[in-house]
């Protein structure tokens, strides 16, 4: 059956004329001048039968019409370029390995480990995408990282780990404020993980000072970003232990604290069912179902 499709050269110079909203940018960009990417725009309405931009004097700007296709057409290019770069990738070693995880478990956790992964297996080229969501998950997954309840559709899930919740700060901090025993809470400032409105609320009642306000302090809505607040002295972090591990033991966070409370969900490894079979998905199972096996205190 032939496709109903203008040609792809058009396609991408509409693409990025209706980015840039300039004929002539768009130019610079693909090697063409003004004028060619004005007819390939040209061919295009033709084509489509509607107008994509209206000129206004030297200006161009997309119709309605325009602005909803030209999301779909840079959707569309975007996919076929991913494709692409993963034949390239692949190298004829066979598919790319889609590892999506979260913002701050890729930085703190996945990525200090990943080298022992490629060790392993250093004929499995993958891509890793982080989000910091789920709303955020989209394209084509083959493994990912949830955290939250056992519960995926469609997907196998292992668990790899649980979340131990404590309090940590820079040593200057707590020099800074006085913060030596739970009565000091009283001066300290809270950091906050937007996402996580009970963490703190949860530690102050195991700390025995629930009554204190668990939602003052500074929030921010990725866990790298408390860690790092906390780094900077701006106040005490309520964060997973496992984070900063690294940190606690270069001296550069201290927990002021023994108090600690488990998070109500936990970590999963994720897969579709489809994919189970997969050589690289395996690969990547055993070996980071293995990590989360060596972390302490499991």
């Amino acid at each position: 059956m032939k496709r109903l499709l203008p040609s792809l050269t058009a396609l991408v110079a509409f693409e990025a004329a209706a980015r840039y909203t300039s004929f002539a940018r768009a130019g610079e960009e693909l090697g063409l001048t003004p004028s060619a990417i004005s007819r390939q725009i040209s061919q295009l309405e033709g084509f489509v039968g509607v107008p994509l931009f209206e000129r206004i004097r030297r200006r161009v700007v997309l119709t309605e019409r325009g602005r909803v296709y030209a999301a779909e057409v840079k959707a569309t290019l975007d996919r076929a370029e991913a494709a692409t770069v993963d034949v390239l990738a692949s190298n004829e070693r066979g598919r790319v390995l889609h590892i999506w995880t979260l913002s701050t478990l890729t930085l703190y956790w996945l990525m200090p480990r990943m080298p022992s992964f490629v060790q392993k297996n250093p004929e499995i080229s993958f891509q890793i995408t982080s989000y910091s969501h789920p709303s955020q998950l989209s394209g084509d997954i083959d493994v990912a990282i949830h955290h939250g309840e056992p519960s995926w559709p469609g997907g196998l899930l292992h668990r790899l780990m649980d979340e131990e919740i404590v309090s940590a700060c820079s040593p200057d901090y707590v020099k800074a404020i006085g913060l030596w025993n739970v009565r000091d809470l009283d001066r300290a400032t809270f950091l906050q993980q937007s996402a996580r409105p009970d963490a703190w609320s949860d530690l102050l009642v195991k700390l025995g000072r629930e009554d204190i306000s668990a939602l003052r302090g500074p929030r921010f809505d990725q866990y790298g970003m408390v860690i790092e607040a906390a780094l900077a002295n701006l106040g005490l972090a309520a964060v997973p232990r496992f984070l900063i591990e690294t940190h606690l033991a270069n001296g550069r966070l201290i927990m002021p604290f023994k108090g600690s409370v488990r998070s109500r969900h936990s970590y999963y490894l994720v897969y579709p069912e489809a994919k189970r079979q997969w050589p690289e998905v395996q690969a990547f199972r055993r070996w980071i179902l293995r990590e989360a096996r060596l972390m302490p205190g499991r």
